[in-house]
């Protein structure tokens, strides 16, 4: 079957729909053939034999009587006879074009159907160190072949990929390393600068409020530099989800939220449905994202927070809502990046917030979900469950 892998599909399709039609075309002719000679051999009714003379008339005749019970089995047979002397061809040539059907799909098909169907699977794995042979040479074969050419890309795009994240990583560190020093450094000149202005009476204000800026934006520099290091230690941490009891779960967040609130003069309502088993998770990823959802809430709110924690079959979500002003536009459009905020907004969080809950819930196999509501902003931090689970 060297040949047929050769020819296109539509040529190969024909051939072999051709061949098994014949087929069933030459059964179908030998079974009506068969039933015709069949039926004609079977006597379906008593037997009369006439001899004529010159004239016409009748001289002699005889007949053979044949028994009642056998000639009505005769006729039986020879309807049943007819019958199949028009059902079976049209059963030899359905008969026929169904092998065709599944021939054509044994060998045209299947192979290189299970090959993309496999290679898909791999990929879907995240797994590109494979190879797509195309093990046809029509349509099936150049699809093969093109999925192995995206499978290559594929590859090389996340080798690339990964090779950026490693040299964004090294630069981060080293950047964040070589400035700590001269930060503390200037920080320090700048605070006993400052001391020093205060202390003498002669120092003119203008010099008093540049040596507070200068202060107050050193400080600012050494919290970037500290973010980038948070950062970069939160994309290198491991999720380790471990069985935990809800009602424990839900006391100890409600005291670390209740704590974080305090003096806010907000208020803080604290909902959650009811879950009688084990949920696998992640303590430390649950409860950091839900404090830096609830301090970003805090910002923002006018009076009223409200927190709602559901128990689901397999994940554990987290929902914040709040009567603020809303998140912007930008946020909702990119997502949570690092070091994103509004341009008009004085607050000197950098964005990091909203990107260390984004990382976490996807490190839990989750996700976090940013909307405005009519009345304020929503957050919605799902936590997955592990697949044994």
């Amino acid at each position: 079957m060297e040949w047929l892998n050769k020819k296109s599909l539509r040529q190969s399709f024909f051939l072999i729909t051709a061949l098994f039609l014949c087929l069933g075309l030459l059964l179908a002719g030998i079974s009506f053939a068969v039933c015709i000679k069949f039926r004609n051999s079977t006597p379906v009714s008593p037997q009369f034999e006439i001899s004529l003379d010159e004239e016409g008339k009748i001289t002699s005749g005889t007949s053979a009587v044949t028994d009642p019970q056998t000639s009505e089995q005769n006729s039986g047979i020879g309807n049943l006879v007819t019958i199949l002397q028009f059902t079976l061809p049209v059963f030899w040539v359905i008969l026929s074009l169904l092998l065709a059907d599944i021939v054509f799909y044994n060998l045209k098909l299947k192979r290189p159907l299970a090959v993309l169907q496999a290679g898909a699977a791999k990929i879907q794995r995240h797994d590109l160190d494979f190879q797509i042979n195309p093990c046809v040479q029509d349509e099936l074969g150049q699809l093969c072949r093109s999925f192995e050419i995206m499978r290559r890309e594929l590859h090389k795009n996340n080798r690339e990929l990964w090779r950026q994240m490693e040299e964004r990583k090294r630069l981060n560190a080293a950047f964040s390393h070589d400035l700590r020093n001269p930060i503390t450094v200037l920080k320090g000149s700048a605070k006993m600068l400052q001391k020093g202005l205060d202390q003498e009476s002669s120092a003119s204000p203008l010099l008093k409020e540049s040596a507070a800026l200068l202060t107050e934006y050193t400080g600012r520099i050494e919290t970037y530099v500290e973010l980038m290091t948070s950062a970069q230690k939160l994309e290198e941490i491991e999720c380790r989800p471990l069985p935990c009891d809800p009602s424990t779960l839900q006391a100890e967040l409600e005291q670390s939220l209740t704590i974080l609130s305090t003096g806010s003069k907000k208020n803080l309502k604290i909902s959650n449905t009811i879950h009688t088993h084990q949920v696998h998770i992640d303590k430390q990823f649950f409860y950091d994202t839900a404090e830096n959802l609830l301090n970003n809430a805090l910002r923002y709110a006018s009076a009223t927070i409200a927190i709602e924690i559901s128990y689901q079959k397999d994940h554990l979500s987290f929902r914040i809502t709040d009567d603020g002003p809303g998140y912007p536009a930008a946020l909702l459009q990119k997502g949570p990046t690092p070091f994103l905020r509004e341009a008009s907004s004085a607050n000197e969080h950098f964005g990091m917030g909203l990107y260390i809950c984004k990382l976490l819930c996807e490190k839990h196999n989750g996700s976090l979900t940013l909307e405005n509501t009519p009345h304020g902003a929503k957050a919605t931090a799902i936590f997955n469950y592990p697949p044994s689970n």
